[in-house]
């Protein structure tokens, strides 16, 4: 997305007005609903938008429905290139570039106003992500952390877009109402009850999400447009411990089961943690003090392979000695056979 995904292959588009653009969008969907009977809408921009460096066209695909998007596009629309990252087929369309989504038809409400009014999405997640939580196309989630820290789930909390936004802070109606200018949305933006200036900047971003931004031009305009301003708003202060706010998602949406998702989780974490206790890489060095790298992790595949389903209570009722002596019998037997 952006207009720059295929200057990689040599390809370089060019940006269009919003006449052109609506034409060409309204070309591509009837094109779609013709060779694929399928729904498709590009994303909404605000009015007063006069040029655009790509067009980001969602399609619905029914479950259990599956489309080869690429051959599909080659046969159809005959590029000169085709770019394929994180399932968004970029290519060139009358020297401009078109950005395919295919969108599961469980997710369509959702996505669809996750991609429109660039870089709305985008802002209102930093919002919910001090909450722990996850907000894009595919709905809104919990992050679920196990004790390395490491993310092992995320929850689904809701896919009901006017839920979402109200948890937010975010007013759902005036959403619905439009955005004339590019203002427009960032006042919209800052009108959350949780709205914190901080929380955008550059230094306060995890090093994916500050290399992403820094080329986006609209988060950086609104950066500019907070800074300038940001004597006028209020200052929502969060809480570092995110787990604080756990019941209050819950009560907002009980559908989710939250709090009964997290118990399950919190046990199956529970047990994997003295699992790792007793079992991991740096106690099979301790036994195997030259082995490292892939062949330790093929080591551990190997030896979990071999116990199967019964891996986890063996190592949980086992001593040290015991769990040792058949990881280095199994290590062996693999190794002799190489």
């Amino acid at each position: 997305m952006g207009g720059n995904a295929l200057k990689k292959y040599g390809v370089f588009t060019k940006r269009i007005s919003t006449s052109e653009f609506i034409e060409i969008g309204n070309s591509l969907i009837k094109t779609i609903n013709d060779k694929l009977s399928l729904h498709s809408e590009y994303t909404k921009f605000y009015h007063t938008k006069n040029e655009h460096g790509d067009l980001d066209l969602l399609v619905k695909v029914p479950q259990n429905q599956k489309i080869n998007f690429y051959d599909f596009i080659k046969n159809v629309f005959n590029p000169n290139a085709i770019h394929v990252n994180g399932g968004v087929f970029s290519f060139d369309y009358n020297n401009f570039q078109i950005d395919i989504i295919p969108t599961p038809e469980a997710v369509w409400d959702v996505a669809v106003v996750y991609f429109s009014y660039d870089p709305l999405g985008n802002i209102m997640g930093k919002v919910y992500h001090k909450f722990n939580l996850s907000y894009g196309h595919n709905g809104l989630y919990y992050k679920y952390r196990n004790f390395n820290g490491v993310i092992v789930r995320d929850i689904l909390i809701s896919r009901d877009v006017r839920k979402i936004f109200e948890f937010g802070g975010f007013d759902y109606d005036r959403y619905l109402m439009e955005f004339e200018t590019i203002l427009d949305i960032f006042n919209f933006c800052v009108s959350s009850k949780y709205f914190n200036s901080n929380i955008f900047q550059y230094d306060n971003l995890s090093h994916i999400d500050k290399k992403r931004n820094k080329k986006r031009k609209t988060y950086n305009q609104f950066l500019s447009f907070i800074n300038e301003n940001e004597k006028k708003f209020k200052q929502y202060e969060f809480n570092e411990d995110k787990s604080v706010y756990i019941n209050t998602i819950n009560e907002y949406f009980p559908e989710s089961n939250l709090i009964v998702e997290l118990e399950m989780e919190n046990r199956k974490n529970d047990i994997n943690k003295r699992v790792s206790e007793k079992f991991n890489g740096n106690i099979i060095m301790k036994w195997l003090p030259n082995i490292k790298g892939k062949e330790l992790g093929v080591a551990i595949s190997d030896f979990k392979k071999y116990l199967g389903d019964d891996y986890i209570n063996f190592i949980l009722n086992s001593d040290e000695y015991i769990i040792r002596d058949l990881f280095l019998k199994i290590y062996n037997r693999y190794n002799e056979k190489k």
